[in-house]
């Protein structure tokens, strides 16, 4: 259902008895051709590539143009090994393998060079392929290492789509009823619920089969059954006001086990996405090692691993074609920084645990005088001595290294150039595109609001008694 949004809204509106809401395509995490892939594109990385592939070019056509000769091992059509096939002068297909061979400081031996003017410039060729195919795999190495995660979750994120479709702020609370209007459109909440109130596993199975195979009324009855439940058992509903926080916890620490599974997927998908395209990319070399070049199976992987880890012990054969050397020139120019990135997030997966150890003791560390001296200058900008949030994780930050000054006075700068009138404050919009802001307004004025229940049936009674759930689920 969160990825059919409209067939949602008609299901909505059944189950309450009231016209449907008009609900854009996409506003709950779909579309109507189905979930759309937000892939970010690094530009830096683009560029890296794009220099790397200039680079070997560059060098691939000197080499063709210098006219070097080299005896090599030929494979005929007939299967027949020469062992000193003369190539006089090269093609730049043999130029194109022996650039990257040289600039990646592979050294398979294939191929050697006849002229003194190509061994002059593969000196430069090699020396500038050290720093600049270095600097590259650092760069590559450094995506993997550094932590991208989004401020906010996957899970966090479908349920403020939720959140915005029955037009509340679950930031600011949600009340029974719209818990109850979660529930009906999206199960995986009420499944949750349920594994919460009912401990047992065989009870929350029964209750969660039944909800998921009832009709639309018996949904919505057993719907108020569990936030019955709910409110005598669970501590965040017995005021009737259910933070979205606490309904993420529920939703992460109950969840089935296959949400489970997938989430803890999920959470390593860097690691296997990379993982995968390396066995896969190790395969292609394997496979071309043994079926190309008649190599047996364990000559075939240890060809691949060797070319992608720049050790190179395994050459090629050369055919007619000159489609070995074309091939194994691009296995390496694409493999090594493949195995480059896998190396990073390997030790990513490694570190990452220890790199949270060291971020909580370093927090329960004492300051120093100079971090004390650095914190008063903070607290005393504004006049007053008295440190706030904001300037106790500025320096907490820094301390952790997880920023530096110069870019937080950046954000400073960036910050007092939008506020144009020096208040101090700003208003949301200040950070919205005006695109998503007309479309929030269209999205507004063609859903009528879901009515809201009356305050006196949401608040809490007087005396700390919870409320009571049939009252408080009134539409």
């Amino acid at each position: 259902q969160v990825f059919r949004p409209r067939a949602t809204a008609r299901a909505h509106a059944f189950l309450n008895r009231r016209p449907a809401p008009k609900v854009q395509a996409g506003a709950l995490g779909g579309s109507r051709r189905g979930m759309a892939w937000n892939v970010p594109i690094n530009k830096n990385l683009i560029k890296v590539g794009l220099a790397v592939l200039a680079w070997v070019l560059v060098g691939a056509v000197f080499y063709w143009a210098i006219g070097n000769c080299s005896e090599v091992p030929r494979l005929t059509r007939d299967g027949v090994l020469i062992e000193d096939y003369v190539i006089c002068p090269w093609r730049f297909s043999h130029a194109f393998y022996w650039s990257v061979q040289t600039g990646m400081s592979i050294g398979f031996g294939l191929l050697s060079e006849s002229e003194k003017a190509s061994e002059l410039y593969s000196c430069f060729h090699i020396l500038a392929g050290s720093s600049f195919i270095g600097g590259a795999l650092s760069f590559f190495v450094a995506l993997m290492l550094t932590k991208h995660r989004d401020f906010l979750s996957t899970s966090e994120q479908r349920l403020v789509k939720a959140c915005v479709a029955l037009h509340a702020d679950g930031y600011h609370g949600l009340t029974l009823t719209q818990i109850r209007e979660m529930m009906l459109m999206h199960p995986q909440y009420a499944n949750a619920l349920i594994r919460k109130v009912y401990p047992t596993p065989a009870e929350a199975a029964e209750q969660v089969q039944e909800f998921s195979t009832g009709s639309p009324s018996a949904r919505r009855e057993a719907a108020n059954r569990i936030l019955k439940e709910a409110c005598e058992k669970v501590d965040c509903f017995k005021n009737g006001n259910v933070m979205m926080t606490d309904l993420l916890k529920i939703d992460e620490e109950n969840a089935s086990l296959k949400r489970k599974v997938l989430r803890a997927l999920r959470a390593k998908e860097n690691f296997i996405r990379v993982t995968c395209a390396w066995v896969a990319w190790i395969t292609l070399g394997a496979l071309f090692s043994c079926f190309g070049d008649g190599n047996d199976a364990i000559t075939s992987i240890y060809f691949a691993i060797s070319a992608l880890s720049t050790a190179g012990i395994v050459a090629t054969k050369t055919v007619e074609s000159d489609a070995h050397v074309i091939f194994v020139g691009f296995f390496c120019l694409i493999g090594v920084p493949l195995y480059a990135f896998m190396l990073g997030s390997f030790a990513n997966l490694l570190t990452e645990r220890y790199m949270e150890q060291q971020t909580t003791t370093k927090l329960n560390t004492a300051l120093t005088t100079a971090e004390s001296a650095f914190l008063a200058h903070l607290a005393g900008a504004d006049g007053n001595s008295e440190v706030d949030l904001a300037e106790y994780t500025e320096l907490q930050l820094l301390r952790l290294g997880v920023v530096d000054r110069d870019t937080l006075n950046m954000i400073k700068d960036h910050f007092r150039k939008l506020d144009r009138h020096n208040e101090g404050r700003l208003k949301v919009s200040a950070f919205v595109h005006p695109h998503h802001l007309d479309k929030e307004k269209a999205g507004a004025a063609a859903a009528p609001s879901t009515p809201q229940a009356a305050p006196a049936a949401e608040a809490a009674p007087a005396g700390g008694s919870s409320p009571n759930p049939d009252e408080s689920l009134q539409l």
